[in-house]
């Protein structure tokens, strides 16, 4: 497969609303009922292939704990076998929020609202069956939690029918996880596929 070919490969596994449901039904004390949608974008002059992400709990979808836009691209090297996830944070979010399921809202969200969060690739490799993805070394993906300084650890699996993840934040110093799962990766399923919205 191509570079071009693995892009959209990925992209059509991304677009969707997943759900943990079933875990979180399996193992109530240690995994709370998530929902982490990812809608297309048509951003102009953004380029590439992009996604607003909302992570929110079932309960309360409309007040999401992480909103995100996602951008696909391939890796800078011209013989790397690797595709790069950028993360951009949102400013005033906010007005965005439940916006993943009410895409024409998203009609407003132009690249001058976005800014680039430094360290925070993620480098995807294509495997037999799907591709997994890492935050990109150097532990300089700084996440502020209750006050304290962490790097962000994260990684990701996803295939035509399963999508896994797992993120956790380190104390910068020691490295001992501060925030996130202590009982392993999120196992999400698909609710609903935006596969069809994709501009490839």
């Amino acid at each position: 497969m191509t570079v071009s070919d693995d892009i959209a490969t990925l992209a059509r596994w991304m677009a969707a609303d997943f759900s943990n449901q079933q875990q979180a039904f399996d193992n109530p004390p240690l995994f709370a009922h998530v929902r982490a949608c990812l809608r297309p974008l048509s951003l102009d002059n953004f380029g590439g292939v992009s996604f607003y992400l909302e992570q929110a709990y079932q309960y309360d979808l409309n007040r999401p704990y992480r909103t995100r836009v996602l951008r696909i691209k391939p890796e800078a090297e011209a013989d790397a076998k690797s595709l790069i996830i950028e993360n951009y944070a949102i400013e005033q979010a906010e007005e965005f929020f439940g916006a993943s399921r009410d895409p024409q809202r998203l009609s407003t969200l132009t690249p001058e609202r976005l800014e680039r969060l430094c360290g925070c690739n993620f480098v995807v490799v294509r495997q037999d069956n799907g591709f997994e993805g890492v935050v990109e070394p150097g532990n300089n993906c700084r996440v502020e939690r209750n006050g304290q300084s962490t790097y962000l650890d994260s990684r990701f699996e996803i295939s035509e029918h399963h999508f896994r993840t797992l993120d956790r934040g380190r104390n910068l110093d020691t490295g001992e996880r501060v925030w996130g799962s202590v009982a392993g990766a999120f196992e999400f399923e698909r609710v609903t596929s935006f596969a069809h919205e994709l501009r490839l």
